[in-house]
């Protein structure tokens, strides 16, 4: 169950009221304009609940799988020296990332507030003191929204142009290097402006297309997963059969390795984030995040496995997105 949270940082589902018990009004503006509807809504001020299990699953599924799967197996491979080892590496990091997100859960129970990390700070530290006390709840925030999430974003929407763009590499091979690459920044900033258009535009137009692109991906992947179903079937073993040979030893590469592999599965917080969207919270949150971590975890490691039966460690290692190499665009 949802505990009721004391805190009195944010305004969600909290009164907003004067010492005296009248309503605190907007800056420059007494209550007596404010009509009586109006009173009542600042007395709570909280976000709609739009999200079903079925909308979370397929937040959580959309923001996971990315960029990462058709990147991050070659920079894992190398760095791992052999395909037994990059496949137990992938594993181990969905189990992580499972235990990640079970414990945001189980927060987000105990503070059910939107903001993830910023709210579970601001909880654990906000009434400490009036200036450090909500400071790591603001360097977590600028973290995120000045390094983190553009940077990503940024690798993400780049891979989108990448693969929009392959299909049409004959009618571009005449284009000049530079040129090829501005049409690619193009296409990306195109897309980008429209998925943050989409954001503004409504909520549900958002989680309509959010699960339409989730269901897309998963058939997707889908395919590259039956077509390396199809050759281990037809004896297309050669590469998986060399198991752990090669594996590196450094603690620098598997390092790495871990790295590259945990980049992929980020997104697990995602519906922590939004705890407030969420219709049912105390059971949806939880029930998408056990549904969601085994599915991605499954996914990766047979598209991995897709991926090692067609192309040797060099061609993945030296590929700058699998898939295109791997033939399955």
């Amino acid at each position: 169950m949802v505990a009721a949270t004391p805190s009195e940082f944010g305004l969600h589902n909290r009164e907003v009221k004067l010492p005296g018990g009248s309503v605190e009004p907007f800056p420059g503006q007494s209550t007596e304009s404010l009509p009586t509807r109006s009173t009542e809504m600042l007395n709570k001020v909280e976000l709609k609940r739009e999200l079903g299990l079925f909308s979370a699953v397929n937040l959580n599924v959309g923001c996971m799988i990315g960029s990462g799967i058709f990147i991050s197996p070659s920079i894992a491979l190398e760095r791992a020296g052999s395909v037994g080892l990059c496949l137990v590496i992938w594993a181990v990091c969905g189990a992580i990332s499972l235990m990640g997100a079970l414990t945001f859960v189980e927060l987000s129970s105990v503070v059910p507030r939107s903001g993830a990390e910023y709210s579970y700070f601001l909880e654990a530290f906000g009434s400490l003191h009036k200036f450090w006390g909500p400071l790591p709840s603001f360097v977590c925030a600028f973290i995120n929204v000045c390094i983190l999430n553009p940077t990503s974003t940024a690798v993400i929407i780049l891979t989108f142009s990448e693969y929009v763009c392959h299909p049409f590499a004959h009618q571009m091979s005449g284009m000049t290097p530079e040129s090829q690459d501005m049409v690619k920044k193009m296409i990306a900033i195109v897309g980008l402006g429209l998925m943050t258009v989409i954001n503004f535009m409504s909520v549900k137009l958002y989680v309509r297309m959010q699960n339409i692109f989730s269901v897309c991906k998963l058939v997707v992947c889908g395919i590259v997963i039956l077509t390396g179903v199809v050759l281990l079937c037809t004896g297309e073993t050669e590469n998986l059969s060399k198991g752990s040979e090669g594996s590196a030893a450094s603690p620098e590469n598997l390092a790495l390795a871990f790295y590259g592999c945990l980049w992929s599965y980020g997104g697990w917080s995602t519906i922590t984030v939004i705890t407030e969207e969420v219709k049912k919270p105390e059971v949806n949150v939880l029930r998408s995040i056990v549904i969601t971590l085994p599915l991605v975890t499954a996914v990766y490691l047979m598209m991995n496995v897709a991926y090692m039966t067609i192309l040797t460690i060099p061609e993945m290692v030296t590929a700058s997105a699998v898939a295109v190499i791997s033939g399955f665009w």
